[in-house]
């Protein structure tokens, strides 16, 4: 439950008691005390969305569709191939807070970092700006380099041109 779906219930429970309610000291306590309790989860700060990798984002996404609880998916992390994005992402040197963010991305939500964009310009070619640098066609799902060189790899275009 959110900070505002808190604020609205105690507001309807307020509201909805007004109606029967009695002028005495037990609703005149009873009325206070939800004012009291409104003001202060109206003070409340709502947990901000930590940042986090895509392929995190990824694990976090597969493993509430697929019903896991948070025990569940920490586990399967740290039981994945060594070669996975995930397992060294938890064993990186801040390991200790990345497993933090990913607790506070699962309990509260997360924002996927964005990553950075390249332009890679390509020493020897002249001509058209296509020609210059490497480029990325969505339809094939491949780099080009010019109409000879085309890889789903780019680090085979940097390599191939030299």
């Amino acid at each position: 439950m959110t900070k505002d779906e808190y604020v609205k219930t105690l507001e309807k429970i307020a509201a909805d008691n007004a109606v029967d309610a009695k002028h005495d000291d037990y609703y005149d306590g009873y009325f206070g005390g939800l004012k009291k309790a409104i003001d202060l989860a109206e003070k409340l700060d709502e947990p901000k969305k930590v940042v986090i990798p895509e392929f995190i984002a990824n694990d976090i996404k597969y493993h509430k569709r697929h019903g896991s609880t948070l025990r569940g998916a920490l586990g399967s992390a740290f039981d994945q191939d060594a070669e996975s994005n995930v397992y060294y992402w938890f064993f990186a040197a801040d390991g200790d807070e990345n497993v933090r963010k990913y607790i506070s991305a699962w309990d509260n939500g997360y924002e996927v970092e964005k990553e950075p964009k390249y332009k890679v310009r390509i020493k020897g070619f002249d001509g058209f700006d296509c020609t210059k640098y490497v480029n990325y066609h969505m339809p094939d799902n491949i780099f080009l380099l010019n109409d000879r060189i085309q890889t789903k790899n780019p680090k085979l275009v940097l390599l191939s041109s030299g």
